[in-house]
């Protein structure tokens, strides 16, 4: 069996939220795909604390495991990723390559066919040269809140629009778009239902760019899902929480995920509508996701810097160092020498909130760069004071709020181990559930279907029950 291979990586969905709204008739193409072709819920070998995204996708597109691709943080150099991932094995072999957005794929490799990297690359770098403007559009505008963009005017705007119209973005989002920006005027509230916008105008990119250059291996990534359950779990479902939800808080977000999960059928049936007979659609989540239970008083609020540069300002060394935004609550920093982390770290290590029993970071040290988290506390309020304590600079505080964007949303979603997984196509068996299956499975499986060799450092197995 030799086959084309388009993975469509829907990051953290769980068959907990995908069976029951299929049973509500709400999610017609999973239903569909479910039924004609072959199911499993993978099961990640990576576990707490090591069950993060860059690396249980990684575990996936490599089949080997962590120990083995080296992957522990986001973003890190990618001369330190230790294995081989899917698309650089086809791409060695000879067969065309689409990646778009695949997790730690920066920065872009020269391919036959085409290579957008994620969207907290540092960069707008893509292969080939003319789709950088996607990655302008993914970095400006999805993490604008932590990203800075002192040129987004009516110029910039209209000149990436009028590049992003060559690339494939279609008059349907664009008129999705506008909608979407007109409700927002009349009910802000409706404000989070933009999420989905990303993914969907990525989409158009990539099917534009599929249907030209019609890959060996092509993948597709949305994160948008996992967003949707990480903030909003306890508005659908309040009665698992400790912690009161508000009427309104129910009303505006209790539908959000359901939401995600129908933005993702439609996304589903756009890539079965892109698959010929020879392809075979693989749908995965590399883990799932769960209710975050926790006895916080208003549970573990979400929040960012607003300011990266401020920060490094703030402990005198914006000059010195390179920052780099990544989850919500969470940067890198990269410096060019070793006295220059250590004080970076011992700077960022004594900052704390109101008094020195809060400190305002969780700090990692690695072998290439610092990773840092804010922390969140129950009794912490906007004018609450930050402190940041040197021995050489009298110490000077600043407002909480001046520093940290608080979204006003408390994390409600939290990884699970149990991923799922769909086959579908030509050759593959309707109806069939695989079980005993963990992440490791999926990347030799995809390679058999590629009609490649497995390589024998893969220690996972091929799936062919799912082969008829």
């Amino acid at each position: 069996m030799k086959r084309k291979v388009l993975l469509l990586e829907i990051n953290e969905i769980t068959w907990d939220l995908i069976d029951p709204l299929i049973e509500a008739g709400k999610l017609p193409t999973f239903a569909k795909i479910k039924k004609q072709g072959t199911w499993a819920d993978p099961m990640s070998v990576d576990l707490p604390p090591q069950l993060d995204p860059w690396i249980t996708w990684t575990t996936v597109y490599t089949g080997r495991t962590q120990a083995e691709h080296n992957v522990f943080h986001l973003q890190q150099p990618p001369e330190s990723i230790k294995a081989k991932r899917i698309w650089e094995i086809c791409r060695d072999a000879g067969l065309k390559v689409g990646v778009f957005g695949s997790l730690g794929s920066y920065p872009p490799q020269e391919v036959d066919g085409f290579y957008v990297p994620d969207t907290f690359s540092p960069d707008h770098k893509a292969f080939p040269e003319r789709l950088s403007p996607i990655q302008k559009l993914n970095l400006t505008y999805t993490r604008s809140v932590r990203l800075e963009n002192d040129q987004d005017g009516v110029a910039f705007k209209a000149k990436l629009g009028k590049d992003l119209l060559k690339l494939g973005l279609s008059i349907k989002t664009c008129t999705r778009i506008l909608r979407q920006l007109a409700r927002e005027k009349v009910a802000p509230d409706k404000r989070w239902q933009r999420v989905i916008l990303q993914p969907a105008v990525n989409f158009d990119f990539f099917s534009l760019l599929y249907k030209q250059n019609r890959p060996d291996f092509a993948s597709f990534h949305t994160n948008h899902v996992a967003h949707f359950q990480h903030t909003y779990w306890k508005a659908m479902q309040p009665e698992l929480f400790p912690q009161p939800t508000t009427e309104k808080e129910r009303e505006t977000y209790g539908g959000a995920i359901e939401f995600g999960y129908r933005s993702a059928d439609e996304l589903l049936s756009r890539a079965v509508a892109l698959c010929d007979e020879n392809t075979v659609l693989v749908v995965a989540s590399s883990m799932g996701q769960k209710p975050y239970i926790n006895d916080m008083k208003k549970g573990k609020q979400i929040g960012q810097l607003r300011s990266l540069d401020k920060l490094m300002e703030i402990i005198g060394l914006k000059d010195e160092v390179e920052t780099l935004a990544t989850m919500s609550d969470q940067f890198n920093i990269y410096t060019h020498s070793d006295d220059v982390k250590q004080i970076v770290l011992q700077r960022l290590a004594s900052a704390y909130i109101d008094s020195p029993d809060k400190p305002m970071f969780y700090t990692n040290e690695l072998e290439e760069f610092l990773t840092i988290n804010l922390r969140h506390y129950d009794d912490v309020a906007e004018d609450s004071r930050c402190y940041f304590p040197d021995d050489e600079v009298p110490s000077e505080s600043y407002r909480y709020e001046d520093l940290v964007y608080q979204t006003g949303h408390s994390k409600s979603g939290c990884h699970d181990p149990r991923g799922m997984l769909m086959i579908y196509g030509n050759g593959i068996k309707a109806g069939e559930k695989i079980d005993g299956v963990n992440n490791l499975d999926i990347a030799p499986t995809l390679l058999s279907l590629l009609g490649l060799t497995v390589p024998p450092e893969m220690t996972g197995r091929v799936l062919t029950e799912a082969f008829a």
